[in-house]
């Protein structure tokens, strides 16, 4: 298994290197900024990008959203963290309905491409003991949501209440079988209410003093009650599922019944 892991660990993890190090490299030359490590930096470099893309050129527009989603898909891809920051400077920067579908589409687009690298390099890591025994357990409840919901209401269940790693989520999917477009749409939706947290607290970034700061009382109760409506489906699907199952047994049940009594009057 070793043998086999090594040499995609090593490519993947010198393609993340040398694709940060690209990453920053490009928001230098092009922005003039160093990528942010720290709530203040994110200060700093959001009041910076706010003034280029309000008062600037529509050259500088663009500019400032290429290197954003540059650097977003790239966090999203290697799995790395940081996706906080970059959600508070998009609310500071586009607005809370805008920044909240693009951070959204940014998750989902980086997490489908985390799909494929895992799918070239993954397979000697589903040998690993701990994440077999993890994978083991969501391809369980991906094949009892496949005879009640679905798989894309199993995959949105488990964005909305991540009980395993949203890395592992994104390695297992292409070996578990999902298809890419459930799991680029059940991403897109899930990551929306934490992304809608960060992106309301960003328009008031000026008055937060750390990150801890962005999950107050009414922005969890916000979160939890999205991430309820968001669950009506799934519990919609099953009753629905029950009673469709229970209308075809009756109509089999009544068919053969039919049969029988027609075979007793010839």
């Amino acid at each position: 298994m070793w043998l086999r892991l090594m040499p995609r660990l090593l490519l993947f993890v010198f393609s993340g290197i040398v694709s940060f190090y690209l990453l920053i490299d490009i928001s230098h030359r092009l922005l003039n900024i160093e990528l942010p490590h720290s709530l203040y930096q994110v200060k700093s470099i959001a009041a910076k990008l706010d003034t280029m893309t309000r008062r600037g050129t529509w050259q500088d527009y663009i500019t400032v959203v290429f290197v954003m989603a540059s650097i977003y898909l790239w966090q999203q891809a290697f799995s790395m963290p940081g996706s906080v920051l970059l959600n508070l400077m998009a609310g500071q920067m586009y607005g809370m309905l805008p920044a909240t579908l693009w951070t959204s589409y940014l998750t989902a687009f980086g997490s489908v491409l985390a799909y494929f690298l895992g799918w070239m390099v993954g397979s000697p890591v589903m040998e690993i003991p701990w994440i077999q025994h993890r994978t083991n357990i969501m391809r369980d409840q991906m094949l009892n949501a496949k005879s009640s919901t679905g798989v894309f209401w199993w995959l949105l269940f488990a964005r909305l209440f991540p009980l395993s790693p949203y890395w592992l989520i994104n390695l297992a999917s292409p070996f578990l079988g999902i298809p890419v477009a459930p799991f680029f749409l059940s991403t897109f939706l899930g990551s929306m209410p934490y992304n809608y947290v960060c992106v309301q607290a960003g328009q008031v970034l000026g008055e937060l003093g750390s990150t801890s700061d962005i999950l107050t009382l009414s922005l969890m109760a916000k979160l939890l009650l999205v991430s309820l409506i968001s669950l009506i489906p799934v519990f919609w699907g099953k009753s629905l599922h029950a009673k469709f199952r229970g209308q075809l047994q009756q109509q089999q049940q009544n068919r053969q019944q039919r049969l029988q009594k027609d075979d007793e009057e010839m």
